[in-house]
């Protein structure tokens, strides 16, 4: 599928991708402005939208819905932290891989992507400390 080229949505792809973070179209509105100060917030949405649906980006859902976004379109799972809203990526164990990759393409399906919920080592060991 072609895609239509900006400086606008290339500057949004070398954004995201600089960073290992997940981070939210918010953040990388911030980062644009760095180096474009007119971009809008509304363009740099509907760029992140674009990159998804050409494949250049993959959006997670994270914590009370809010979105992030991933430049790493290979396949890799999430950890949403229900504390602090990170999302980080998570690699499972080759067998679970292995049997993952087997249902899809039993299925027909081209791919997949697990996001796991629950509390970080951060938040974990915060609320530890919390109990002493």
């Amino acid at each position: 599928m072609k895609t239509n080229y900006s400086a606008q949505r290339e500057l949004v792809y070398e954004v995201l991708a600089g960073t290992v973070t997940h981070p939210t179209a918010e953040w990388v509105w911030e980062r644009c402005r760095e180096k474009m100060p007119a971009i809008s917030k509304a363009t740099v949405y509907r760029n992140l939208a674009a990159l998804v649906r050409h494949g250049r980006a993959i959006e997670v859902v994270g914590t009370f819905g809010s979105s992030h976004f991933d430049a790493r379109v290979y396949p890799h799972n999430h950890m949403v932290c229900s504390e602090c809203g990170v999302v980080e990526d998570s690699f499972p164990s080759k067998e679970l891989s292995l049997a993952l990759e087997h249902e899809v393409e039993n299925r027909g399906y081209t791919g997949y992507g697990l996001t796991f919920n629950g509390v970080c080592e951060k938040c974990r060991a915060k609320q530890q400390d919390n109990l002493r």
